[in-house]
């Protein structure tokens, strides 16, 4: 960077301490303000998803966005600050998505492995889509440098976890074995074999296989005693759901 680049940077982050922040983002309030921040956040995930959270430079991201150093400290205090938004879009997210389902009229009156299926699916070609955001929150995970985003993330899963046992309760599980504790801890057990492909394994395969998705539905419905839990068949080199065919529903 050059001189003046690094007076402009300076000078920036001094006006950042006479703006009132939310987490270290500057808000926006024009719509150029807004696409800026939002090409910002997708440039942020992409080079987390090439070389991590630790290896990312402030001076990659921008240029991953094409704009420059200063305006990116014109929207974000710092990379964390900018990782902390990302994270924070994710989990409204998570939120809406989780409404849009299980507002589906469809489930009403589908077979309970078919929902389940269907969600664990669409959590995970949702965090196939964004490496780059799971591999940053691995990351800084491990460092225990992630306590300031687990709160909106936290709120985000109880909410599913919510949803999911008035859902199951509602077509005749028992409360009991499909309380919210419960089903929070089955779609956290999810998450957590989901991320550890992902990251630890990815030779294994894709997490969008059927028989990741197969393997964790009997999982889940074993867990939580839904009834009718599918026994696994082999057919070919992967194990697949016995009886019934995995449906998607595009909504992650």
């Amino acid at each position: 960077m050059t001189q003046g680049g690094v007076g402009s940077a300076t000078a920036l982050k001094s006006r950042q301490q006479s703006v009132e922040l939310d987490h270290g983002v500057i808000p926006a309030t024009q719509d150029r303000s807004r696409d800026s921040q939002a090409r910002l956040l997708r440039a942020g995930e992409r080079v987390f998803a090439a070389v991590g959270y630790d290896a990312a430079r402030i001076s990659d991201i921008a240029a991953a966005a094409n704009c420059s150093i200063g305006g990116l400290y014109r929207r974000f205090r710092d990379k964390d600050a900018l990782f902390l938004a990302l994270q924070r879009q994710f989990a409204q997210r998570i939120r809406e998505k989780a409404e849009q389902f299980f507002s589906m009229p469809r489930w009403a009156d589908a077979p309970l492995n078919e929902v389940i299926s269907t969600l664990i699916h669409n959590t995970a070609r949702s965090m196939e889509r964004h490496p780059g955001f799971f591999r940053a929150l691995f990351e800084r995970s491990l460092v225990g440098a992630a306590d300031a985003y687990r709160p909106d993330l936290r709120a985000s899963d109880e909410n599913t976890g919510r949803r999911l046992a008035l859902f199951l309760q509602s077509r005749g599980v028992s409360a009991r074995s499909a309380s919210e504790a419960n089903c929070l801890f089955a779609l956290k057990s999810v998450q957590s074999v989901l991320l550890h492909r992902m990251m630890l394994a990815p030779d294994a395969g894709p997490v969008t296989s059927p028989e990741v998705t197969a393997s964790l539905t009997r999982m889940m419905m074993a867990y939580l005693g839904i009834p009718g839990a599918p026994r696994l068949k082999t057919t070919g080199a992967e194990p697949v759901l016995a009886g019934a065919e995995r449906s998607e529903e595009r909504v992650s």
